[in-house]
């Protein structure tokens, strides 16, 4: 009788663990085709259940089925990992698959398939709230890019402690700690904080606005090739929104313009930013040897011109759009802020 109930439920438990394999089996493929449609468009996976194990196969260019460790690279295990991780999750909660935490999972998954789990995300998982870090900026980038994220639901941050816990570059903590170190007469530590924080937020506005910076293979440009290139930027675009408004005869849009761009070159003035190439003297290089009452200016200088490129009702980076292309608009995530950079009978 024994024998009879354990066969019986060998058989039971096996019959509808098949039935869960499939069905996930499908999803899984179903997924990895999406995020590998460039090389793998025909990807199938096998999920078999055996005593006390799963088997778990995949197909290789069509030459049979064999383990993942098998032939595929470190970044195609880690993307059939996400992506047995959602199947999993689908099948097993359904509507209910409404929140994950993903921590630093395609840290081995090159840029071009990053792109791609953008659009799985997108696609097929539009219910489900992500929660996502990682330490690659331009994973992070092509999040905001392909707008799986905005402005407002990213957060940078730029130390973490046992003691205080994470501490955001966003959100006005970097200009406290700046200004405790200068009363505290500790200017090394604010000129570094404040050189940190300008090539962080420099390295944001570069993106955002389509700056031109030369190209380098090692992605590490410092605080001297980026701000004068953003500040560049973004008076080639007021200059460029002026003259749209002018070829639309919006005048009182022109005026308000034109004080805006007066304004701005009157902050980058005090920043000193396009005189860095030229003036040794006040290059950041230099901040850490000044004094207390030399420096704090030089602080709320750079806080002012950094101002300019903010909304003033969201607080969010302005940004140029389209990513691509002829440029269209400057503005920001809410709208408050809309600069028109198309010029009548300019297509």
């Amino acid at each position: 009788m024994a024998e009879k109930i354990l066969s019986a439920y060998n058989a039971s438990s096996t019959a509808i663990l098949a039935q869960i394999y499939r069905a996930v089996e499908k999803e899984f493929s179903e997924y990895y085709r999406i995020v590998n449609h460039d090389d793998e468009a025909e990807f199938e996976g096998k999920l078999t259940p055996s005593l006390g194990k799963l088997g778990f196969d995949v197909d290789f260019f069509g030459r049979g089925f064999f383990p993942p460790g098998a032939y595929h690279s470190e970044g195609h295990q880690d993307s059939m990992g996400l992506c047995l991780y959602l199947a999993l999750m689908k099948h097993t909660l359904g509507k209910n698959f409404t929140f994950a935490i993903l921590d630093d999972v395609l840290m081995s998954v090159d840029a071009g398939h990053r792109r791609e789990i953008c659009t799985l995300f997108k696609t097929k998982f539009p219910r489900t709230q992500f929660l996502m870090t990682t330490h690659d900026p331009i994973w992070l980038q092509h999040m905001a890019t392909e707008q799986i994220i905005t402005s407002k639901s990213s957060v940078h941050f730029r130390k973490w402690t046992v003691d205080d816990g994470p501490i955001v570059w966003e959100g006005g903590e970097v200009w406290d700690e700046i200004k405790r170190d200068l009363d505290q007469d500790d200017i090394p530590s604010a000129a570094a904080t404040l050189r940190r924080y300008l090539e962080y937020i420099s390295g944001l506005l570069s993106h955002k606005l389509r700056a031109s910076i030369e190209y380098r293979g090692d992605a590490q440009y410092d605080l001297g090739e980026l701000l004068p290139a953003v500040v560049a930027a973004c008076k080639k675009l007021f200059s460029k929104a002026q003259e749209a408004a002018n070829s639309w005869n919006k005048k009182e849009e022109s005026g308000r313009l034109s004080g805006y761009q007066k304004e701005f070159s009157s902050k980058v003035d005090k920043s000193q930013v396009e005189q860095w190439a030229i003036n040794k003297s006040i290059h950041y290089n230099e901040w850490a040897q000044l004094k207390k009452q030399d420096f704090a200016p030089v602080v709320e200088a750079f806080r002012d011109l950094l101002e300019c490129f903010r909304c003033g009702s969201c607080r969010g980076l302005i940004y140029v759009s389209p990513g691509k292309g002829p440029k269209e608009s400057l503005w920001c995530d809410c709208g408050a802020f809309n600069l028109n950079l198309k010029a009548k009978g300019k297509s």
